[in-house]
């Protein structure tokens, strides 16, 4: 039997169709799809899944979920939406859309039918354009979206950039292909609607070998943008290549040769051409951030600080010194001082030797400040400023930094932190949940314990008790030894009547804190910035035990 919803068409010998087009999905991806669309009249639980789909085999909660992931991206859904599939917490999965039911013979035809249908529309077309551009602008990809606004599916146009390859004969100058790369990132969210996967996710896969199928199915996206970077004295020689991750084959590549100082101007033009090449339209070009200053020395200074901030270990007081050298010889480099203000902005929460002072919050913000001086069209410092005024209780202020933040970058994640703390610490949880789980889409290989945290305290203050266990206990198994993820889940399970897992947690939380001296007085005092809701998590806490 074949099923037909919206404009989809499944049919388990042939396949899912879209508009007659047939649409990618690996065979566990269709049985789990059949399985949901034939009892789509009730609740189907990860168990019976488990031995439909699997055979009986035990398999992890990450990959049925990997599978579910999948099926929904194959779809157009995501977990934000759940358009097609919703997840019952505690329970399992169903297909909720309208379906109907076809025949064998009506599945065939439709297959066929839109495949005519589909080259009839690209005939026109293939007078003046090559074949290879045309089934790329043919594919419908083109999804609007403000960014001040709450973000649900990723548009269909998406890019994942590789760390670009160091070819210099000086290994120390990895950092230059990094930076390279972490700009070129940037400049890649001038492509409109194009959803581009953040920097320090990008930066997992560097030295690994991973074939670029693997990479575009690990992280949802459709093209693979790879590289390399060769520096001999204040010559530049950049090679890249774009790469469409489901057939492998080369859409565009180009050398660009450049001195140092005009190696942005060739960050621009692999831009450019990849939207040529995409069809795809470039944002205004006035975007164009910073570009190096006169002094090399001060500007290898802030590339070598901020590459450092994305490594999986972060040395805070080694880039606080490389920032504070930039600044010294040159104090008009904003990326030197965007990258201080984070600095500045993680020591204000606990003792780094070397790095943390009496006011870090406030040094946070005055650097963050600076840097939106220096260059008002760069992201970075604009997310940073609206960082500094939440932490510092001034949401009126902090709003518009992150809205901005999104504007100029739809693609950092950072931005859509901002906004997500920022609305919480407004007293809107509700509002807040989304942006920190499109941080997730968007970066989902670096650090991800820090907004499941964050999207657990939201939660919390939003009375979803059992959503927050679920993210909160993600972040555990990313940072098993995170003390501010287990004072909320210990709030999280009190508040959801789990009362001996919440003395579990409890007990973690007092044996990981860096003071015995926590009390419900304390934490309200150290955590007030996160907005009204917090009085919800220190509730929980009480009713665990905490005096």
């Amino acid at each position: 039997m074949s099923y037909r919803f919206d404009t989809f068409v499944f049919d388990r010998d042939r396949g899912l169709f879209d508009n007659g087009t047939p649409v990618s999905l690996e065979p566990q991806g269709l049985d789990l799809l059949g399985y949901l669309l034939a009892h789509r009249d009730r609740v189907v639980s990860r168990n019976e899944l488990n031995d439909e789909i699997w055979d009986g085999r035990i398999v992890s909660e990450a990959a049925l979920s990997t599978c579910i992931r999948a099926v929904r991206r194959a779809l157009g859904d995501d977990r934000t939406q759940q358009k097609y599939i919703r997840t019952h917490p505690k329970r399992g999965f169903q297909f909720v859309a309208p379906v109907e039911q076809v025949s064998a013979e009506e599945t065939a035809s439709t297959a066929t039918g839109g495949e005519r249908a589909r080259r009839r529309r690209l005939l026109p077309m293939l007078a003046g354009l090559g074949a290879l551009v045309l089934s790329i602008a043919a594919g419908g990809w083109w999804m609007t979206r403000d960014a001040a606004e709450a973000p649900s599916a990723a548009p269909k146009l998406s890019i994942a950039v590789m760390p670009f390859e160091n070819l210099s004969a000086d290994p120390e100058q990895d950092y230059f292909a990094d930076a390279f790369t972490e700009d070129l990132i940037t400049d890649l969210s001038r492509i409109r609607d194009a959803f581009v996967i953040a920097r320090r996710t990008s930066f997992t896969y560097k030295d690994r070998a991973v074939g670029i199928s693997t990479v575009a199915e690990e992280l949802g996206v459709r093209y693979v943008l790879e590289g390399s970077v060769r520096r001999t004295g204040d010559e530049v020689r950049i090679n890249a290549q774009l790469i469409d991750g489901e057939t492998n084959r080369h859409i565009w590549s180009d050398r660009f040769d450049r001195k140092v100082t005009e190696v942005f101007s060739g960050q621009y033009e692999v831009t450019g051409q990849i939207a040529s090449a995409l069809k795809a339209e470039l944002r205004e070009a006035d975007l164009r951030r910073q570009g190096p200053p006169e002094s090399l020395e001060a500007w290898d200074f802030a590339l070598k600080g901020n590459v450092l901030l994305v490594q999986p270990k972060r040395d805070f007081r080694a880039a606080k010194d490389l920032f504070e050298k930039s600044i010294t010889l040159d104090p008009n480099i904003a990326s030197a001082w965007s990258g201080l203000a984070f600095v500045h902005f993680v020591a204000s929460f606990g003792n780094i030797p070397g790095v943390t002072e009496p006011n870090s919050k406030d040094l946070s913000l005055q650097a963050a400040q600076r840097a939106v001086v220096l260059d008002p069209k760069n992201a970075e410092g604009h997310w940073m400023v609206g960082f500094g005024y939440t932490r510092n209780g001034q949401t009126d202020l902090a709003w518009p930094s992150c809205q901005t933040a999104m504007e100029l970058n739809p693609n950092n994640d950072c931005g859509y932190v901002c906004a997500g703390l920022t609305k919480m610490a407004m007293g809107e949880p509700t509002e807040a949940i989304p942006y920190l789980q499109h941080s997730v889409r968007l970066n989902p290989g670096f650090r991800v314990f820090t907004k499941y945290k964050y999207m657990g305290v939201a939660y919390v203050q939003n009375g979803q008790d059992a959503e927050a266990i679920e993210v909160l206990n993600r972040a555990l198994a990313k940072s098993p030894e995170d003390a501010f993820a287990y004072m909320i889940l210990t709030a999280a399970q009190a508040l959801d009547g789990r009362n001996e897992a919440a003395q579990s947690s409890l007990q973690a939380f007092l044996s990981l804190s860096k003071t015995s001296r926590h009390n419900i007085a304390s934490l309200r005092q150290n955590n007030s910035w996160l907005g009204p809701g917090f009085a919800r998590v220190l509730e929980g806490l009480r009713l665990a035990g905490l005096p």
